[in-house]
């Protein structure tokens, strides 16, 4: 009986008699395919399992269990949370949205602030705020889910849910809510989370900013324990065909217990930790030509493309998705479209002038050319790659923004330091970094002017010393 031998790069196979594979061969085969299948899965629901862990991990950590618990960073955000490259400047509030429980949910949103509700998918819901139909004025809101046949009230901006739990955020800047007490106070005041059919309730307060918690996803079999709990939970249609039919041949199904064996268990893991990886050379190494916001230059957009829904020529940019839900949170169109004066934008490094990593012992210089082109405000944070959240690096905060008053030349430019220790008489103008780790940055703009989007601003590269 002859043997066909097919060699490849995962290895050989064998068949016989024109074709069959042997059992040999059927098993290495099937255990080739669930081991793709899965790595794919992790990429592909990536959006799924960063919302999870994010509610999940504000009720763990922050006392987040009904809609009325907010979470205020009333002394701004530090680095002892693990938030997905959150921001040292803004006062943020946020707050998990259960449809399913509650029904249809009220939203009152506070005068000037940026914000929105994103769905358990990751995907955008409605903008609040100075990006959102009540354009800065604040306003009610009204969340629907997905399967509300019911009457709709007047009186609210309305938007319907694709899933059952959602996530709601808003940011103010210090000058309109203050700090500390002053913020908590404005935010009671002027903000409230509360089921329709129960009518206003006063929000409870919970001031987060440094308290412990942990919002990122896990890299292992729990990252598939934690997918079939959301795909239990939520509509089945909320996810396409395609996708659930990825996860049913993994032991994901709707309406039927997770039980893997022990083979599938290693090969979940297995994929879980390679499918990190995939995504840690996606972010880190993009390859898609669109990532560089300047050719000359090594700044990247975390949203590659240009679209929040992750779009191009009517096709998923698959590794466009990976990269943004992988380093980031918060999916609006404000943070990608052209919108002058109003929202925000984002320009990321991981690389220095030469294209090497950016390494925790060495020292670097960033220029920032005179006339910033924003009217509110403007950041430069550093992150850990690990975690993908703010560097802990021993400092109050790891960043550097227009609120701390660096130190201006002469042209109304900035050198920014980035280094184990400052530069001499440096100080103002420099951010710690820790030897032996390496390190991300965002420049953020908030309310980018035109200099921006023509590029007629443009930051220099990042600069060994």
């Amino acid at each position: 009986m002859d043997t066909e031998r097919l060699s490849t790069p995962i290895g050989d196979f064998d068949f016989v008699l024109d074709g069959y594979p042997t059992k040999e061969t059927a098993q290495k085969l099937f255990d080739a395919l669930d081991y793709q299948r899965a790595c794919q899965a992790y990429l592909d629901f990536m959006p799924a399992m960063s919302m999870y862990s994010l509610l999940e991990g504000q009720e763990r950590g922050w006392g987040c269990k009904e809609c009325s618990d907010l979470a205020v960073a009333a002394d701004l955000l530090s680095a002892i949370p693990l938030v997905l490259t959150g921001n040292t400047e803004s006062v943020y509030f946020a707050c998990n949205v259960d449809l399913k429980k509650d029904g249809p949910t009220v939203v009152e949103i506070p005068p000037q602030v940026l914000g929105m509700a994103n769905d358990a998918y990751f995907r955008y819901v409605i903008d609040f705020g100075m990006a959102g139909p009540d354009q800065g004025q604040g306003g009610k809101y009204l969340l629907l889910p997905p399967d509300y046949e019911g009457d709709v009230p007047e009186g609210y901006f309305v938007a319907r849910s694709r899933t059952y739990r959602v996530w709601v955020m808003a940011r103010a800047s210090q000058q309109i809510s203050g700090m500390g007490e002053q913020a908590i106070q404005w935010y009671g005041d002027h903000c409230a989370v509360y089921p329709l059919k129960d009518g206003y309730r006063r929000p409870n307060i919970m001031n987060c900013g440094s308290m412990s918690a942990d919002t990122t996803h896990p890299n292992d079999l729990q990252y598939f324990v934690n997918l079939d709990q959301v795909i239990q939970y939520e509509p089945t249609a909320a996810f396409a065909p395609e996708q659930l039919g990825l996860l049913r041949s993994l032991g994901i199904e709707k309406g039927k217990t997770f039980d893997p064996d022990e083979r599938m268990k290693q090969i979940l893991d297995t994929a879980a930790k390679t499918g990190l990886g995939m995504a840690r050379a996606i972010a880190y190494q993009s390859r898609e030509p669109e990532a560089k916001v300047y050719p000359d230059r090594n700044w990247e957009y975390i949203f590659v493309g240009g679209s929040h829904e992750f779009l191009r020529n009517g096709a998923s940019n698959l590794d466009a998705r990976t990269l943004y839900h992988f380093t980031a949170i918060c999916v609006t169109p404000a943070m990608v479209n052209k919108v002058v004066g109003v929202g925000s934008q984002y320009l990321s490094a991981y690389v220095d002038a030469d294209g090497d990593y950016l390494d925790g012992g060495q020292t670097y210089k960033l220029h920032l050319p005179p006339n910033i082109p924003i009217n509110k405000f403007w950041s430069v944070t550093l992150y850990d790659p690990m975690t993908r959240s703010l560097l802990q690096n021993g400092m109050p905060k790891p960043s550097i923004s227009q609120f701390d008053g660096p130190e201006q030349n002469a042209d109304g430019s900035y050198d920014l330091y980035f280094g184990p220790s400052a530069p001499a008489v440096k100080e103002r103008n420099w951010v710690q970094t820790v030897p032996g780790k390496g390190w991300f940055t965002y420049i953020r703009l908030y309310g980018p002017l035109e200099p921006f989007f023509d590029q007629t601003w443009r930051p220099d590269d990042i600069v060994k010393v």
